[in-house]
């Protein structure tokens, strides 16, 4: 009989797993504290590197995140001037690694998962909080707000950086510490912006970072990142969020101030930038952690997401193949832990270059970059080569 398995949160990683449990005869039950309609439509937009499209191939779902998508051929890296330091060349991605490198809306990844999620016929509980774990020798209990008990055999938290189920189930572990950059960003129509082909463009201006990547006849999809106390986004007001973003990007290059231009007065949030310390362990009896939950990856290093899909597609094995929950939990850290460290460490390298003030600290950055551009590169290519979809232990047989 297989195992009864609940899981906690319909973020990538949460509604991944529920595909990949399907995929292997287990019925799983999935539930989100958010609506519907939050989960398709909070957050901006995400890259997928070639190892999380190959994920994605391994539900049947690449095709369609390429449709919804840009593919996202380089990165160019410029100094407030203008000045180019250097670029990562992600061209030769699909022939290289199998797949290449998308730049798709979150909600858009969302709704693509939540539909072949509902396809397969699994429960989704909106608006459904777990707020008890009871976490037993031979099952674990969870209770939601509406009062219910549900019991399984394995209950997963996939429900993100401020995991509700890792506070309930294992209380000791370290909370997130924010790393000093705040950001937003969004999708925007600058029709006099023109295309980037498939490049997208980055900035380190004088107080804040700034990229975008715009397909032909497409809109803008635009970020930035600053260094500011974290208080300062509560502070900043929304109705003066236009002027102080202006401010921020005002000695950028204009292609980045017209944007800011058209995009700054429908920004609605700004966001802390958190770092979860490395977790001395994953799991705790019959509950274990996955994705953001376990191991959260700043944005800096553009595998979050992709991450996220890979340990649902190996969790989802390791309970297949294991005899009990808590020999498949080692496997599955035994496996992972390696790799999603490396990601967490590329992630934070690619943080502090966002955090020179000064003229100094800008000169220095300037001229280190482009010696540390190609060894960036062959760091992201390390991890762009694993394939979740093609793995002995993954692939079903």
């Amino acid at each position: 009989m297989k195992a009864r398995i609940g899981i906690v949160g319909a973020g990538s990683a949460g509604l991944g797993l529920a595909l990949a449990l399907v995929g292997r005869g287990f019925a799983p039950v999935v539930f989100e504290k958010r609506s519907e309609k939050q989960v398709i439509d909070e957050g901006i937009f995400l890259t997928l590197a070639p190892n999380g499209m190959n994920a994605l191939r391994g539900f049947g779902l690449a095709a369609e995140a390429l449709r919804h998508g840009v593919e996202t051929r380089a990165i160019v890296l410029h100094n407030e001037h203008g000045k180019a330091l250097g670029t990562v060349d992600y061209a030769r991605h699909a022939a290289q690694f199998g797949a290449p490198s998308v730049t798709i809306r979150r909600g858009a990844l969302g709704e693509i998962l939540l539909a072949a999620v509902r396809a397969a016929g699994v429960p989704i509980h909106f608006e459904t909080p777990v707020i008890a774990v009871a976490n037993f020798e031979t099952e674990v209990a969870t209770t939601t707000a509406d009062g219910v008990t549900h019991s399984f055999d394995v209950l997963v938290g996939a429900d993100g950086l401020r995991s509700n189920v890792r506070s309930l189930a294992m209380p000791g572990l370290p909370t997130p510490a924010y790393n000093g950059l705040l950001g937003s960003g969004g999708i925007v129509d600058v029709p006099d912006v023109p295309p980037t082909n498939g490049q997208m463009l980055m900035t380190f201006g004088r107080r804040a970072f700034f990229g975008y990547i715009k397909d032909p006849g497409g809109p803008v999809y635009w970020f930035n990142s600053f260094p500011a106390d974290e208080q300062q986004a509560q502070l900043i007001d929304r109705k003066a969020a236009a002027g102080y973003f202006e401010a921020l990007h005002r000695t950028d290059p204009l292609v980045n101030r017209r944007i800011i231009a058209a995009a700054a007065p429908q920004v609605s949030r700004i966001y802390p930038d958190y770092d979860v310390p490395s977790l001395p362990y994953w799991s705790k009896g019959r509950v274990i952690l996955i994705g953001d939950a376990a191991h959260a990856v700043t944005p800096h290093s553009g595998q979050g997401a992709s991450m996220a899909l890979e340990d649902a597609l190996v969790l989802a094995a390791c309970l297949e193949a294991e005899a009990t929950p808590e020999s498949a939990f080692r496997r599955f850290e035994a496996l992972r832990r390696d790799r999603v460290e490396a990601a967490v460490q590329l992630g934070r390298q690619g943080g502090t270059p966002k955090k020179a003030q000064g003229w100094l600290a800008r000169r220095i950055r300037d001229l280190v970059l482009p010696l540390f551009v190609p060894l960036g590169q062959r760091g992201q290519e390390h991890l762009f080569a694993f394939r979740a979809d093609d793995t002995p232990l993954v692939r079903p047989n």
